[in-house]
């Protein structure tokens, strides 16, 4: 199945305290899946748990049928590249210009073609030269997610790509989203930001005391 499922996952960070607690979701590949829910019901969690970051306590979790909860850690570097997380602050080096930030994205000598792509697709041209201090941080966030899509994903986990910024860097990120969701790259994204859900969601995951549900 080509889809993102959690099997009665079990997590908890702490004794007798379950995050999640038998959460059961299939996630398909394609579109854009938000994740919603009250801070701390485990929603970042479940970027984690799909990259390996994490392991479940206890339930099991699959990418296109392959578990990913039992893999090692060497196998699991090359399902980051396919299906790579971004974490909430877009962690550029302030001494790089833009393209060189997401060029460090390329395994050895970077591939000039594959970045310039990848600048292009979330409309970065014109600041490619920019360094990070001279931008603001809706195009901080885009060159982040232009760094993931120099790997060629198949797939992004976005952990509340908003969190943070305001209405207009907030509206740079989310037309961003909308523009790779019309090139056809889906994507799970973690997020509080219900403007971007009404507008772009999918599917809706709705993750609330330790269990999972879909709405429309």
């Amino acid at each position: 199945m080509d889809a993102l499922v959690f099997t009665e996952v079990v997590k908890a960070f702490s004794p007798g305290v379950n995050v999640l607690d038998g959460l059961s979701a299939t996630i398909p590949l394609k579109g854009l899946c938000f994740v919603v829910g009250k801070s701390g019901s485990g929603k970042s969690v479940l970027c984690r748990l799909a990259v390996g970051l994490l392991k479940p306590d206890a339930g099991q979790v699959e990418l296109s049928g392959e578990r990913i909860d039992t893999l090692p850690e060497r196998k699991l570097q090359a399902v980051r590249a396919k299906v790579p997380y971004l974490v909430q602050g877009p962690a550029l080096l302030d001494w790089l210009t833009l393209q060189d930030n997401v060029a460090l994205a390329s395994k050895g000598k970077p591939d000039d073609t594959r970045v310039q792509q990848a600048i292009d697709r979330v409309g970065l041209t014109d600041f490619k030269s920019r360094f990070p201090p001279e931008v603001g941080p809706g195009i901080k966030k885009r060159t982040a997610i232009a760094r993931a899509l120099v790997l060629q994903p198949r797939y992004l986990l976005l952990d509340e790509p908003t969190t943070g910024l305001d209405r207009e860097a907030a509206g740079q990120v989310n037309d961003t989203l909308a523009l790779l969701k019309q090139q056809g790259l889906g994507a799970m994204v973690v997020s509080h930001d219900y403007r971007a859900v009404e507008r772009l969601a999918d599917l809706v995951l709705v993750v609330d005391a330790g269990k999972a549900s879909f709405r429309s």
